[in-house]
């Protein structure tokens, strides 16, 4: 597969890394990752203004020293897969060096753990860069240990919607299990049922037994557009009876998944509205690794990146 060859990590060196670390592994051997950059950025206060080139030099090596350290004791990735460390120094367009180094290092994929706070350990650098990148986000929460490192035995979720996103999350997920030999992965529509529900003269059940049966037409439609080449995905049909986001998360625990897969960046700009709402709320409250996987933008420049933030 194609997806995530070149991969950069945000490590905070604060004790959090651990399972982004150990994410970064396993994705190196579910996509065969040519490189990992482990990426961290020294706060202004660590190097003394108008310090000298050396001194500055001399902070950068400690620091990679450390990733170095860390690294060797937490990774367990695909030997084939290079490392590589990279140190940059904040300024006060600390979003815009973040955003350069994922160009320079043409990252098609980040690794993030919690919302705010990642590469420096401080409250600082939003979250919202993973969201302006080319590429796509994998959210670790913190502490989380794979339950497994053969990649054939995990279980993958894939929220749908029916929309061009879901299917490009599907499509991805369905590689991964092809590449993997991973025999099936699970996808779930939760569908509800409209306030005005009573004004076709039905009731509450009744109309919702209409709107499960058009959901699971809907959902056929939708998978066989999709070549699954082979792999079994387990539709999961739900109606919504709290948040969306409950009931994924009740999903992941009922099934034991090991991740989940969600589209981003839809076309239209209700379709953003409600993807950013649920994925917000994913990375929030997530006990799982929170993959959000768009096409990379083929002719979105920095400058581009910059004009959305």
């Amino acid at each position: 597969m194609d997806h995530f060859k070149n991969l950069m990590v945000g490590l905070t060196l604060n004790g959090q890394d651990k399972a982004k670390i150990r994410y970064a592994g396993l994705v190196s051997w579910l996509a065969s990752s040519e490189r990992i950059t482990f990426s961290h950025i020294i706060g202004r206060g660590k190097i003394p203004e108008h310090s000298e080139a050396s001194a500055r030099s001399s902070v950068e090596d400690e620091t990679k020293d450390l990733m170095k350290e860390l690294v060797e004791k937490y990774y367990d990735g695909d030997p084939a897969t290079r490392i590589e460390y990279d140190v940059i120094l904040e300024s006060p367009l600390v979003e815009i060096d973040i955003l350069r180094a994922l160009k320079e290092h043409k990252a098609d994929l980040i690794i993030l753990g919690k919302i705010s706070g990642e590469f420096t350990g401080e409250e600082t650098v939003p979250v919202k860069i993973s969201r302006k990148a080319a590429g796509s986000t994998l959210y670790v929460p913190e502490e989380v240990e794979p339950r497994t490192t053969h990649p054939e035995e995990i279980n993958i979720l894939i929220p749908v919607d029916f929309s061009e996103n879901a299917a490009d999350a599907m499509i991805l997920a369905v590689d991964f299990a092809v590449t993997h030999e991973i025999p099936s992965i699970y996808s779930l529509h939760v569908y509800d049922v409209p306030l005005g529900y009573y004004k076709r003269g039905k009731e509450y059940e009744e109309f919702a037994e209409v709107m499960e049966k058009n959901a699971e037409k809907k959902y056929q439609e939708f998978i066989n557009e999709i070549d699954l080449k082979g792999v079994y995905v387990k539709p999961i049909i739900l109606r919504l009876k709290k948040r969306v986001h409950q009931t994924i998360a009740k999903t992941v625990e009922e099934y034991g998944i090991d991740l989940i897969i969600i589209g981003s960046r839809g076309k239209k700009a209700a379709a953003r509205l409600l993807l950013d709402s649920v994925t917000e709320q994913l990375i929030r409250t997530t006990t799982v690794p929170l993959l959000s996987f768009k096409k990379k933008d083929k002719d979105m420049s920095l400058l581009e990146a910059l004009l959305r933030l």
